[in-house]
């Protein structure tokens, strides 16, 4: 399972990093936009008068495609704790966030930051439920793990 997960994370990551920097006709441009007032790219989207395409693709949407992050403690033991891997993330989602800004290839925006770590956390809350309630026998491929590491200090 494990074995699975690092290969589809990483395939995913180059996907998304592929759709933030080059999908969608985006070009580098010689003017960067930078959004740091928090919740107001959110407000516009529930106040203002946007079809709902928009509303999924930038809302949901941010949310629901960083969600398969919160499974990380899979692959790495030290992220099955919510405080380090929302750590690692916030770092690593500002600085895509930032080479955005940079390199002219989209908008930074705090919102952004805020609607991926929600969507990473909600990964998370769905990775420790699956373990509690043990679907598809999780707790069994962690205490595999944990095995080889002893076996391995032995």
């Amino acid at each position: 399972m494990r074995r699975y997960f690092v290969v589809f994370i990483s395939l995913y990551t180059i996907f998304l990093l592929y759709m933030m920097f080059f999908a969608s006709g985006r070009e580098a441009s010689e003017v960067s936009y930078l959004q740091m007032r928090p919740f107001i790219t959110i407000q516009h989207f529930f106040t203002d008068d946007v079809d709902s395409e928009a509303f999924l693709v930038n809302i949901i949407g941010n949310v629901f495609v960083f969600s398969p992050f919160g499974w990380l403690g899979l692959c790495v033991r030290r992220f099955n704790s919510l405080v380090p891997i929302t750590g690692f993330f916030l770092v690593v989602i500002t600085i895509i966030e930032s080479i955005q800004y940079i390199s002219g290839r989209g908008v930074a925006d705090i919102d952004d930051v805020f609607l991926n770590t929600l969507g990473m956390c909600i990964g998370f809350i769905l990775f420790k439920y699956a373990t509690w309630k043990n679907i598809a026998n999780i707790r069994f491929h962690f205490e595999l793990l944990e095995d080889r590491k002893s076996l391995k200090t032995a």
